[in-house]
């Protein structure tokens, strides 16, 4: 395990992370001795500026980043197409992990995290001694790194589990691995909490980061609440819970954070498209409209986004092929995701599945807007927005929808089970889509790390297993309706039982997070791995096709399901990504220690 901290540093590459940070001045031989960093408030902002290099780089996390797929290809929300090339995600699904080779390359992050974890580390051992003229600002860059370290931690605990706590480096020279022990999810846990509590008590730290959206990466107290949020939920959850951290602790930590956030000007996004920008918006819904916004740093036009660093390029490689330069399909949406829909009443249509193949769906008696032979219409407005189905409208002309999605054989858009160009499963992925993106200009949405309706769900679920009674507490209802209200779906009635809203929370999550990268990480730290290992998809059939004025018009008498892969990697070992391989070594033979995660 080793930690790049070089003695001579070029300038330019203590300024590349972040814009919005402090600017440095080039010297004229374009590098400096690591002593002199700290006698220099310009060169301290500038290692302030290295520290977020693992945030600002492409894909941070986990979206995004394995061949430009979905992580929800890696779970039963979608298939991906890079099955016909062995590529990356049918690597994962298919169990051919190693611990040399994690082909999910997104989540591949031990050295990234670790590196800015070190530079962190160093401002904030640092930054006592350093030449600072305002005060304010010490404790401003002091609190960027604190924040900063928190979200690595996190992230690698997401990742590995509980990941050795090193939180003592002073300079670039070599460190002392031998002092290092592997430490439990509940722990790094706690040094996250600990970490944004200084950010927390930063009075120079705002909730928003600046004026300028070159900001709106940098470290602020929304983004320290979400972390603690997602920390707390995540520790408290089947996979890591050892009793440490309570379900009672983290629904008051969630609670804390939610609430912090609402009194500070975080809002759902509620706005709905008009007809001079409902072009692309075919769900004319709120929550669609939001994934076509761009984050702004000061929440002038939305106030929903906490922390994005990413833009989506969904029209290129996750969609229909609708536009020229089109190169894949990608992440597919599955049919069992489309079953978790519910109906406009509030009933969810599919129950679960009588057969392992699942083509054979337990219909619920109560969902009586649910018809089998036309399954799209009358389901939560969130269908529409997030998926491509057949029959549906790919966007708006002067208010007319043209194209339409049609995915039987013969169809520009029909399905294939060979090309890296149509869907797998009968549906593509709409959510992010800009119809007026172009090979020059992407246009598509901004993929959101955090974001507020994340804090309403988290504390919703936290606060359901807390409960003594046997019931769901009220404001925990209430919270999973905050998130429901903006597409207009009923209200959960209060009085639910414990156990029921729990599958109904966790329902919600599936469905308002959809190619957010949730589903993952939930599935894992709700230990139910084997729910994934089944994708099918859904084809038209009886077709009836007609053509007026040289337009084609399809009509189906019904739809069948097909099986279309079964994912082997849904055993325990695949909880937790395998430690890498070299990094693991080098620990053990530093300390005498394991290091590596069961089974790899």
């Amino acid at each position: 395990m080793k930690h790049y901290i070089r003695t001579i540093l070029p300038v330019a590459a203590l300024a590349v992370a972040m814009a919005s940070c402090t600017e440095i001045t080039d010297y004229p031989d374009g590098s400096i001795e690591f002593d002199e960093i700290f006698e220099s408030e310009k060169l301290t902002a500038g290692w302030l500026n290295s520290c977020y290099t693992p945030l600002v780089g492409s894909s941070f996390g986990s979206a995004y980043g394995a061949n430009m797929s979905f992580l929800d290809a890696a779970t039963d929300n979608a298939h991906d197409v890079d099955d016909v090339e062995g590529g990356p995600i049918s690597q994962w699904n298919n169990g051919l992990a190693t611990i040399s080779s994690n082909p999910l390359t997104a989540l591949s992050k031990w050295s990234s995290y670790y590196g800015g974890i070190a530079n962190c580390n160093i401002l904030i051992n640092n930054i006592d001694k350093a030449y600072i003229l305002e005060e304010g600002n010490r404790e401003h860059y002091r609190a960027e790194a604190y924040g900063l370290r928190a979200l690595y931690y996190l992230q690698l605990a997401k990742i590995y589990g509980g990941v050795p706590l090193i939180l003592d480096q002073k300079d670039d020279s070599d460190y002392d691995y031998s002092k290092v022990r592997p430490a439990t999810f509940s722990e790094v846990v706690r040094q996250v909490m600990s970490d944004c509590r200084e950010v927390m008590d930063c009075e120079f730290i705002d909730w928003r980061s600046g004026v300028s959206n070159a900001d709106l990466a940098r470290i602020n107290k929304a983004i320290a609440s979400a972390i603690m949020s997602q920390a707390a939920l995540y520790a408290a959850s089947p996979l890591n819970n050892d009793g440490s951290i309570t379900w009672a602790e983290a629904a008051e930590i969630c609670k804390t954070a939610l609430d912090n956030c609402l009194r500070n000007g975080y809002a759902l996004f509620k706005t709905k498209p008009t007809e001079s920008n409902n072009e692309n918006l075919i769900s004319h819904c709120a929550y669609d409209f939001f994934f076509q916004q761009l984050p702004d740093v000061n929440g002038a036009n939305e106030k929903e986004s906490i922390l994005s660093i990413s833009q989506c390029n969904v029209w290129q490689l996750n969609t229909a092929p609708l536009l020229p330069g089109h190169m894949r399909a990608g992440s597919c949406p599955s049919q069992e995701l489309i079953d978790c829909y519910e109906t406009t009443d509030g009933k969810r249509p599919i129950l679960g599945y009588y057969d392992d193949d699942h083509l054979q769906p337990i219909i619920n008696p109560e969902a009586t807007l649910y018809d089998e032979a036309d399954p799209y219409a009358n389901r939560d407005p969130r269908l529409k927005a997030t998926v491509y189905y057949n029959g549906a409208h790919a966007h708006l002309v002067d208010d007319v929808p043209v194209p339409t999605i049609y995915t039987g054989e013969g169809s520009r858009y029909n399905a294939s089970m060979t090309s890296t160009l149509y869907t797998r499963t009968g549906y593509y992925l709409h959510k992010y889509f800009d119809i007026t993106s172009t090979r020059t200009t992407n246009n598509d949405g901004n993929y959101r790390v955090f974001r507020l309706a994340e804090l309403y769900l988290n504390y919703a679920e936290a606060a359901n297993e807390a409960s003594v009674t046997g019931k769901a507490p009220d404001d925990a209802v209430d919270a999973v309706n905050a998130v429901r209200a903006r597409v207009n779906m009923p209200a959960i009635p209060y009085g639910i039982s414990k156990d029921e809203f729990r599958t109904r929370v966790r329902n919600e999550r599936r469905i308002e997070f959809a190619f957010e990268d949730h589903r993952f990480f939930d599935l894992r730290r709700w230990k139910a791995l084997d729910e994934s290992r089944t994708v099918t998809g859904m084809l038209p059939v009886g077709e009836t096709i007609t053509e007026v004025d040289g337009v084609e018009y399809r009509t189906c008498t019904g739809y069948q399901r097909y099986v279309v892969g079964r994912r082997s990697a849904v055993t325990d070992k695949f909880l937790r990504c395998p430690v890498p391989g070299k990094e693991a070594t080098a620990l053990q033979m530093a300390t005498g220690l394991n290091f590596q995660n069961p089974g790899w």
